[in-house]
């Protein structure tokens, strides 16, 4: 029944979304900038979206050192893809799935190494988003509040973590075995790397993004960009997330794009237009990367 529920609520998404694209001439919008695309700027945004299957590949690579690092970006291409198609982030299953199936990685030990390297996601999405609002107020002083409720908010998560951290230790057994896991690896060479290797993802998954917009002739720089994103990003972890995304990843982008001073109707062609080639992106990678694992089942 729950499950249903979640995907009527997914549907009804979809269904307002597809009438904001209407209302908005959104599809006509389209044709026109898809009309004008530079294949240069889509290139390197393919070539550095690559690239961050690699650092987090890496990443993991640092806690399961005994799977080679390609088979890891294979993972990487499949899970990814699962986590932006499927909704309420129930693609993040694939993750231990996979890594039970191929590699005998307890499911308990993956799903702990993936909520670690969320934390570190979401601490190293915070920076970026920091550092671009920050300079994004230097020119909108009315937007100055945001980077002020950024660090206010990003203080409180940290705080609130630690305290729940403590707690909840001795009492569940998933804490318990992720603690386990961490105590037998930790120590200050590689969690400087997995750190390290965190920001080098979204460096380049941010890169990759300016490359996109770029691609359409949307001018707006590096630090505009990564603003604006990160309202995407943020919906991709919210309970309403939709089938794919589609509604609600376009909703932060447009909320993001608003906040530059750009018209709802240009922002919502350009937000659909962003997740589309970000989507084709994921969906062309998730191919190789199964096909490379499916060769791999067969050898096992």
């Amino acid at each position: 029944m729950k499950k249903k529920g979640s995907l009527l609520v997914s549907l009804l998404i979809i269904a307002t979304f597809a009438y904001f694209l209407y209302e908005y001439k959104v599809f006509r919008n389209l044709k026109e900038l898809i009309s004008s695309l530079h294949p240069f700027y889509l290139l390197l945004s393919l070539i550095t979206y690559l690239t961050t299957y690699l650092f987090r590949a890496k990443r993991f690579k640092v806690m399961f050192p005994q799977i080679k690092t390609g088979e890891l970006v294979a993972v990487m291409m499949v899970h990814t893809f699962f986590n932006n198609a499927l909704p309420f982030r129930s693609g993040e299953a694939s993750f231990p799935i996979i890594l039970k199936k191929l590699f005998k990685v307890d499911a308990t030990v993956s799903s702990g190494a993936l909520v670690f390297a969320r934390i570190l996601d979401l601490l190293s999405l915070s920076a970026f988003f920091l550092f671009s609002a920050v300079a994004v107020a230097t020119h909108r002083k009315e937007l100055l509040v945001i980077p002020l409720l950024a660090l206010f908010t990003l203080s409180l998560f940290v705080f609130i973590a630690m305290k729940l951290l403590g707690k909840i230790k001795e009492k569940f057994l998933f804490a318990q075995a992720l603690f386990l896991f961490f105590n037998s690896f930790i120590s200050f060479r590689k969690l400087f790397l997995i750190g390290t290797y965190s920001v080098l993802t979204w460096l380049f998954k941010f890169t990759s993004f300016y490359f996109i917009l770029k691609g359409g002739g949307i001018n707006i720089n590096f630090f505009q960009t990564v603003f604006v994103s990160t309202f995407g990003e943020l919906t991709t972890v919210l309970p309403i997330h939709s089938i794919g995304g589609f509604g609600t990843y376009e909703a932060g982008l447009v909320g993001g794009f608003k906040l530059l001073g750009i018209k709802t109707s240009y922002a919502l062609t350009v937000a659909f237009y962003f997740h589309l080639v970000l989507f084709a992106m994921s969906a062309l990678l998730a191919l190789l990367g199964w096909g490379y694992l499916s060769l791999k089942v067969k050898r096992v």
